[in-house]
């Protein structure tokens, strides 16, 4: 389920690419006042993903932007839903906005669609998976590039979703693979500002084809429109959209 926020703009104010922490801050502080600070512990999955406030660009007073939040849980999404909506203006870093409306709705997979991303997926190999990729490790881990093997990206985001189907339903997840056809976009630098130190973040933008024939591939693509693809999700990485 997704709970869709409508927000003004209080001021003239410029948008910025690195809002990652601040609007995660956010969406953590909102979560703890609906009865919901527990999900700031879970591992390894949160099951809850957000998009950034769109359209991503400067604004002036009275400016509207939107803000998707995404989770399986669906009476998380409502109560996330009441509780923002009883803000009078929200905050994120240096942005100011009016709370103006939110409502509720699903996403329902189709037998055959393609996927955009929202937000660019991250996806960070184990060295020990590298070399059966192809790819030098230097790190325990290595960000996927352009200049990687697609396979290797088609194979993490597709173990990354089976492992979250099997955690949020408790049953195998089907056969792979999920996606029939992957075209990668763009690939983006995006530092994360946390309190002690600035981690940079490589990711990568798509668009994405599947099919759904069965109902446990219904419930997969369920699961990705609302938990995110590949990594770092509850830091607002990895939310698709219907193309």
């Amino acid at each position: 389920m997704r709970c869709l926020v409508k927000l003004r703009s209080t001021q003239r104010q410029s948008y910025t690419s690195a809002y990652h922490i601040k609007l995660q801050g956010l969406l953590y502080r909102i979560l703890a006042e609906a009865g919901y600070e527990f999900v700031h512990e879970e591992n390894p999955f949160k099951f809850v993903t957000f998009s950034n406030i769109f359209p991503p660009t400067d604004m002036s007073e009275g400016d509207r932007r939107t803000w998707l939040v995404a989770s399986p849980h669906e009476h998380l999404i409502r109560k996330f839903s009441e509780t923002i909506r009883e803000y009078d203006t929200v905050s994120v870093g240096e942005q100011r906005y009016v709370v103006e409306y939110t409502s509720e709705f699903e996403i329902t997979p189709e037998e055959h669609a393609t996927v955009e991303t929202g937000t660019p997926i991250v996806v960070r190999i184990p060295e020990s998976r590298c070399e059966s990729y192809g790819i030098d490790a230097e790190y325990d881990d290595v960000y996927w590039r352009l200049e990687h093997p697609e396979e290797a990206f088609q194979n993490e985001i597709e173990r990354n979703l089976a492992t979250k189907y099997r955690q949020y339903y408790d049953r195998d997840p089907p056969e792979r693979p999920y996606f029939t056809d992957l075209i990668p976009k763009k690939e983006v630098a995006i530092p994360l500002h946390y309190d002690d130190e600035v981690v940079q973040t490589i990711a990568t933008t798509w668009e994405l084809q599947y099919d759904c024939h069965t109902r446990a591939e219904h419930r997969l693509m369920r699961l990705a429109y609302s938990a995110g693809l590949g990594e770092l999700n509850t830091t607002g990485f990895g939310f698709i959209n219907d193309a």
